[in-house]
């Protein structure tokens, strides 16, 4: 009787044992087949503004790079099964699910981009198997200093399907280069664009548009510094750095600096209770943010010197240069100091001032900045048949105001 039972019990477990596993074995899906032979070509280009004409025309190079990596891979059995424009963006899910549709293997990816004269490609190969990028190489080159890109793009082609090829046949793969999603970034000024590198050899990130950027995907190793800059036409680059490479996190920008070529400043002049007076100042910068000469115009209030204690109202025209002190161009906090000479007439005076020196400190903002300077004028010569000066000579200037850069 007891054996009965525990036989009727081992068919009754059995049951619902085969119940229980075999639905979840029919669910798992069946390995699907990638051609090791096939591949999906993936061309892409962002045009930017050229100054001059380069060697080739720009439509050339790119096309040129997209050839030299088609067939640098054919040469080692590549088929390419499918071609396809990258140009308006390029995603991992995209290269993944067409690489399944077309039942190939790998993903082959072109990325150029012009900037002024400076061409870039971007090349890359992606394991749809085992859903990992398996190689990479970019480089950037000048087009306009008399070297063709032709050789250089086709070494940097054979180079990544070499490379490919030998890891291929010797299953020595390098799994540590994977990288699955673009770097998002936000700025609060539109048009700035993101450069992976550094300016003379860089990767194209984007431009920042509404606030925000995703990076294009590009192939770097994973878990090691990635170094950027922001750079914007007429304001000075900034450099960025992110310790652990591409991540999830969106990194917010700094405000980048203008570079300065004109300004114009409104200050208010003080000198103790003696006078006070309304001074508009033009610069012209002939180094930016470095080197500048200036004109300025004022208009004073004095109750004691060239009117002998009587209100009255004269005026100062002034010329001089001055130099930017800080190290930084960009910097936010800088100190400055010049020389210069003005004339001051009133009342049928006219006095030539000398500034040996004066001195300033700015705080800059994107496109305007707070100043306060500090002049330590004397006077060289005056012509007034009733009045000689004994006072207005050695005496300090302070002033402060605001400067609008363009």
């Amino acid at each position: 009787m007891m054996y009965r039972a525990m036989f009727f019990f081992s068919i009754w477990f059995l049951g619902i044992t085969l119940w229980w596993v075999l639905p979840g074995a029919a669910e798992e899906p069946e390995q699907e087949f990638l051609d090791s032979s096939k591949g999906v070509f993936f061309f892409g280009h962002q045009a930017g503004e050229q100054n001059d004409k380069p060697l080739m025309l720009e439509q050339d190079y790119p096309v040129y790079a997209h050839t030299a990596l088609e067939k640098a891979f054919a040469d080692f059995g590549i088929e390419n099964r499918k071609t396809v424009d990258v140009s308006t963006g390029l995603a991992l899910e995209s290269i993944d699910a067409l690489c399944r549709a077309e039942g190939a293997r790998w993903g082959i990816i072109a990325m150029t981009s012009f900037e002024g004269d400076l061409f870039s490609w971007h090349f890359s190969i992606y394991d749809g198997e085992q859903q990992f990028f398996r190689g990479y190489d970019f480089f950037s080159i000048h087009t306009l200093v008399g070297v063709s890109a032709t050789q250089i793009i086709d070494h940097s082609a054979q180079k990544l399907a070499k490379n490919w090829y030998d890891a291929f046949s010797s299953r020595a793969f390098d799994g540590r280069l994977a990288v699955t999603q673009g770097q998002r970034f936000s700025s609060p000024q539109d048009g700035v664009r993101i450069l992976f590198g550094s300016p003379d050899y860089f990767l194209d990130g984007g431009v920042v548009v509404d606030g925000v950027m995703t990076s294009p995907l590009y192939l770097f190793t994973a878990g090691t510094p990635l170094y950027g800059y922001a750079v914007k036409d007429r304001y000075w680059p900034r450099s960025f750095t992110l310790p652990k490479g591409i991540t999830s996190t969106t990194l917010e920008l700094p405000k980048l600096q203008r570079k300065v070529r004109h300004s114009f400043g409104m200050s208010y002049v003080f000198r103790g209770d003696l006078f006070a007076s309304i001074n508009l100042e033009y610069r012209f910068h002939v180094l930016p943010d470095r080197l500048f000469l200036k004109a300025t115009w004022g208009i004073w209030n004095d109750t004691a010197e060239l009117s002998g204690g009587e209100v009255a109202l004269y005026q100062e025209y002034g010329f001089g240069g001055g130099v930017y002190l800080q190290p930084a161009n960009d910097a936010a906090f800088r100190l400055y100091a010049g020389t210069g000479i003005a004339l001051v007439t009133a009342s049928g005076a006219l006095i030539t001032l000398a500034d040996p020196l004066w001195l300033g400190m700015e705080y800059h903002f994107p496109h305007w900045a707070l100043k306060g300077e500090c002049r330590f004028p004397g006077i060289l010569g005056y012509q007034r048949d009733v009045y000689e000066p004994d006072q207005t000579d050695g005496n300090y200037y302070g002033s402060i105001g605001i400067v609008l850069k363009w």
